[in-house]
């Protein structure tokens, strides 16, 4: 049954055609009438939500096709109103001008038949119901995309940034290569990533970011590469993975440093063939897609200890991009913090002191930490009820920095990634003797214990604080330091104290 809501409107001369048709479908549809070009207008100004035109070729006595003509124009001021062209003329000339014109479809009167009638109107405006489901669809999908751009906006203006966007815009042109990036946990690696993806030939496709380091090994395939129904218990329905999602566009592989062997290899299979094969699947599946890694870790180092495959590496480091730590860029602070308030000046809502002890500060982690200290201070602003964000506004442990300390950190040092620690908890000094992975894993574990502290071992504000999505990819993460380096954990008393069931040190 049609909807009696659809609005048609009849463009014909002839009196009797447009009684006929009234008529015929008066349960089904809402009919108003013009007769001629100038009737047309009137009734298109009046209003422009119709939903069908029928429109008659033939609307004078000078057997002149007036309607033919008027097509272009109707079709191009009204795109949302779809045009049948109805006529005693059954040249097929005739018909290919009017649908080259614009119009949808095409009825001849001589073969009036009611049921033949109702579904070419129906077809029409169910097509152009999915056209404007697709539109907003399309729309929809621009205003995700804008904001996603908006908030991995790459904001800097220091020599640094502007030389790596410079090579991202080129990198952007090589829709095939495979990009690493590099840095500090914080840095904003994902926002290059994005940079490079809003600046090339795939920008209008998909991005997809993954970080592997808070997937489960066990389900790090599937999560990747997809599974058919059945492929494991639990797999109740076939799903595709990552890759999948990404084809035609990009798909940034955040902390590849962190994926087991038996990844590395079908990552390397991918990266040489453009095919993956799903769990439990029994055919590969072609796709397109640019890989875009990014780790905080050394793979050159990675290699020479046996975690990394040297094969893997070579493939990945055809174009490595290093992100500056933000300690390195403080030019950039001021824009950043700007960004997050838009519409008013950054210099009038930060004292200058408060300024200068942001600039200052190390940011051991880096953007993520900056975010989260916006945060904190907004809502310090309001709790103090001050007019300015002011230093005790600030988070303690940038009240309490001491800049004399960090002198090893200025004029862009490459110094290792260590966290300065607050007041409280007090952090022994590292043993002299740690392998890098281990340094990596003390300076994580370092961040969750003040953050612990700091959020009074509230798990979930710790889990945002130190920008992970959930307390599961938290708990994640104290577990895996610790089946590696247990031996590690006997210095950090918050975290054992709150992941018992996980850290269990021998007495």
């Amino acid at each position: 049954m049609a909807n009696k809501n659809y609005n048609i409107l009849i463009v014909d001369d002839d009196a009797e055609f447009h009684q006929q048709i009234r008529y015929a479908f008066r349960r089904n549809y809402v009919f108003e009438g013009a007769i001629n070009q100038e009737h047309l207008e009137k009734k298109l100004k009046e209003r422009s939500d119709f939903d069908l035109i029928l429109l008659d070729l033939m609307l004078d006595d000078s057997n002149e096709m007036v309607g033919l003509d008027m097509i272009p124009d109707l079709a191009s001021r009204f795109p949302e109103i779809p045009i049948i062209v109805v006529t005693a003329d059954k040249k097929i000339d005739t018909v290919v001008q009017a649908m080259k014109q614009g119009a949808r479809d095409f009825l001849t009167k001589a073969d009036y038949d009611f049921d033949f009638w109702n579904k070419k109107f129906q077809e029409v405006l169910q097509s152009q119901s999915l056209r404007e489901e697709n539109k907003a669809l399309r729309q929809e999908v621009q205003k995700h995309r804008d904001q996603k751009q908006k908030e991995f906006t790459f904001i800097g203006e220091s020599q640094k940034i502007l030389e790596i966007k410079r090579i991202l815009r080129l990198v952007s042109e090589e829709p095939d290569i495979t990009v690493l990036i590099t840095g500090e946990t914080g840095v904003g690696k994902e926002v290059a990533a994005r940079f490079l993806h809003s600046h090339g030939a795939r920008k209008d496709k998909p991005f997809q970011a993954v970080n592997l380091s808070a997937i489960q090994k066990t389900l790090l395939e599937s999560t990747l590469f997809g599974h058919k129904k059945g492929a494991f218990t639990g797999a109740t329905r076939d799903m595709e993975g990552y890759f999948k999602q990404a084809n035609g566009g990009i798909l940034m592989l955040d902390e590849i440093g962190d994926i087991d062997a038996n990844i590395q290899i079908k990552l390397l299979r991918f990266l040489e063939t453009k095919m993956i094969r799903p769990v439990g699947a029994d055919k590969d599946i072609q796709l397109d897609v640019q890989i875009v890694a990014a780790t905080h870790r050394d793979l050159k180092d990675e290699v020479q200890k046996g975690h990394f495959r040297a094969d893997l590496y070579q493939r990945l480091k055809a174009m490595v991009v290093k992100i500056p730590a933000l300690r390195e860029r403080r030019a950039d602070i001021p824009l950043i913090l700007q960004h997050y308030y838009p519409g008013e000046d950054v210099n009038e809502i930060i004292s200058p002191m408060a300024m200068d002890k942001l600039k200052n500060y190390h940011w051991p982690g880096n953007i993520r930490e900056l975010k989260n200290a916006i945060s904190y201070m907004q809502l310090r602003k309001k709790i103090f009820d001050r007019k300015q964000i002011d230093l005790d506004c600030l988070p303690v442990e940038i009240q309490e920095f001491n800049e004399l300390v960090d002198t090893f950190y200025t004029n862009g040092s490459s110094a290792p990634d260590q966290e300065m620690a607050p007041t409280s908890p007090e952090s022994p000094p590292p043993p002299s003797n740690l392998t890098i992975e281990e340094e990596h894993a003390l300076i994580d574990l370092r961040k969750i214990e003040q953050s612990l502290f700091r959020k009074n071992k509230v798990k979930k504000d710790v889990a945002v604080e130190l920008g992970l999505e959930n307390t599961d990819n938290l708990r994640y993460k104290i577990k895996k330091y610790f089946d590696k380096h247990p031996h590690l954990f006997k210095d950090f008393p918050l975290i054992c104290e709150s992941y018992k069931r996980i850290v269990k040190l021998e007495e």
